[in-house]
């Protein structure tokens, strides 16, 4: 099978290494031209162009699966350009024959909701929406994304993550060194270990019903409060004091996300929660 990633970083990397396994033919798309050589080592067909200049799109490969993978990486680059504009860009240049099917990673950020209450991919999720307008702002242009890759006469998934962590993303050290302060809150977070991420989008690839969204988050949503007490105990750690602890944003989100639809097509978690998870990360930083 023949497969591009978009925006091949952390997680479109750690997707290339099992579809190589399987001996898949991958191009790896970058912005960055100077990139392009560790995609090249690591297996992957090196494409350098931007999702903005419809010019550097106009050599695009003809393949059987397109992932959209591609997130804001510098300070200027905003939402809107990032997901809806780029999207659209590369949509229009597919040419013909189309791919077979297309996957669009989006957030759970989509949803606004800041109760704590749990959502699922049949929740509407502008409501209740955010007070924060640069989040609210983020969010709409995520799902216009969303129903652009949907409508584009494509078989499509979406595939909505949590927050996403594993080998390299983890900020242990950081925390040791005190250089984050995290919030010791009631907020939930929902996550998921880029491992499971990977194994989610081979079966999306493989099993996906065209024009369904799906969740991708372990099946443990946690308090911040609850993940940093466990966290600070497991690194022999002294809790911050009161004073130094935060309450917690009240402009973000705060939700627990249902993973059932995308468990009943198959996915077995390998870290069914943060704990399974960090276990093996501070073992790695040993």
């Amino acid at each position: 099978m023949k497969i591009l990633i978009v925006g091949c970083g952390y997680v479109g990397k750690a997707l290339s290494f099992e579809l190589l396994e399987r001996r898949h033919e991958v191009w790896g798309l970058r912005r960055d031209i100077h990139q392009l050589k560790e995609l090249e080592y690591l297996g992957l067909k090196p494409l350098s162009a931007s999702l903005l200049n419809p010019n550097s799109l106009t050599k695009l490969p003809k393949v059987d699966v397109v992932i959209f993978c591609q997130a804001p990486s510098r300070e200027a680059d905003n939402y809107e350009d990032t997901y809806y504009l780029g999207t659209k860009n590369l949509l229009a240049m597919l040419g013909s024959p189309k791919p077979k099917k297309v996957i669009l990673i989006s957030s759970t950020s989509v949803y606004g909701t800041r109760d704590g209450s749990w959502v699922d991919e049949d929740d509407n999720p502008a409501a209740p929406g955010y007070e924060n307008k640069e989040q609210e702002e983020n969010a709409k242009h995520l799902l216009a994304t969303e129903r652009l890759v949907l409508a584009s006469g494509i078989p499509a998934n979406i595939l909505r993550l949590g927050g996403i962590y594993g080998s390299g993303r983890h900020r242990l050290q950081a925390l040791k060194e005190g250089k984050i302060k995290p919030s010791f809150s009631d907020i939930y977070i929902n996550r998921i270990h880029v491992e499971d991420i990977v194994a989610a989008l081979l079966l999306l690839i493989e099993k996906g019903k065209p024009g369904e969204i799906y969740l991708g988050v372990d099946d443990a949503p946690s308090t911040q409060k609850e993940f940093y007490e466990w966290l600070y105990a497991k690194l022999s750690l002294p809790k911050p004091s009161t004073e130094s602890t935060k309450v917690g944003s009240v402009h973000g989100s705060n939700k627990r996300c249902v993973n059932k639809k995308i468990k009943k097509l198959g996915l077995k978690l390998k870290y069914p929660s943060y704990r399974e998870g960090y276990e093996t990360l501070l073992r790695e930083a040993h």
